[in-house]
């Protein structure tokens, strides 16, 4: 083990409780603000709710982990957990970033004037969107139980390398790291866009109610939101796509900026 990443595991002892907490706090204190009947009533705060349980979800299934090994202790050093701890580590993040590109699109269908695109932001349409995704992303991430595997000799998870599994891996990379970004970008463009256009027409003076006060927060929190989880989630794609792709990447010194990036990732 390197000293870097020994370092690194180290400080997991005094930083993970916090973060845990923290996401905890804030995730919560999210869903209660977004709770209230007046926010409620917009399908955008829905997918807020549903991105805030996730990270919820997710930080306290990575947070107590990262916080053992500190101590040497690493449940996931098996067959059953290694897969296990793979499959949730992804899925988690996925399903989180799925409900900010909702999220994003009914922002550019509440601004669009099309009846066709704005018909469709309903709480009610929100909810079985919401079920529906998360129906499939557990579906779609059931190849990560088959691609790592627990190797003995050496107590590591490998990826096993073959066609399938490459191509799987492009795939993730391509949804996750590439498509979702730039949905969520056109998007927040397209809805700045909408939304001046609106104004330009009918004045400000006549949209400055209280209704187009809630869905001018939601939009500059869901912005971000957005800019947040890029700055956070990027360079770690980076490093998972060469590790996917090249096993010889997969060094201690990059185990352990992977680690630290997933503390970052933890603050989302």
């Amino acid at each position: 083990m390197s000293q870097f990443l020994a370092t690194v595991l180290q400080v997991n002892i005094y930083v993970q409780p916090v973060y845990l907490s923290l996401a905890i706090i804030f995730n919560s204190l999210n869903i209660r603000i977004l709770s209230s009947r007046t926010l409620r009533s917009s399908p955008c705060t829905h997918y807020f709710i549903a991105n805030a349980i996730f990270n919820i979800v997710y930080a306290s299934l990575l947070c107590p982990i990262s916080f053992a090994r500190g101590f040497s202790i690493d449940w996931t050093l098996n067959p059953i957990g290694c897969k296990i701890q793979k499959y949730f580590v992804y899925l988690l993040p996925i399903l989180a970033k799925a409900m900010l590109v909702l999220a994003s699109f009914d922002r550019y269908c509440s601004s669009s004037q099309l009846h066709r695109l704005s018909s469709q932001s309903t709480v009610r349409t929100a909810r079985i969107i919401i079920i529906i995704t998360t129906i499939s992303g557990t579906i779609y991430e059931i190849p990560m139980f088959l691609m790592y595997y627990f190797t003995e000799s050496t107590r590591t998870c490998f990826q096993d390398a073959n066609a399938f599994n490459n191509i799987y891996v492009f795939s993730q990379v391509t949804l996750y790291y590439i498509a979702a970004p730039l949905s969520m970008i056109v998007f927040g463009i397209l809805t700045i866009s909408n939304t001046k256009k609106q104004m330009t027409r009918i004045g400000p003076e006549v949209i400055s109610g209280h209704g187009r006060r809630t869905e001018s927060q939601l939009t500059r929190m869901l912005l971000l939101q957005v800019t947040v989880h890029l700055v956070l989630t990027v360079p770690f794609g980076i490093i998972y796509s060469m590790n996917a792709f090249d096993s010889s990447t997969i060094t201690t010194y990059i185990q352990a900026i992977r680690y630290a990036m997933l503390m970052w990732q933890e603050c989302d």
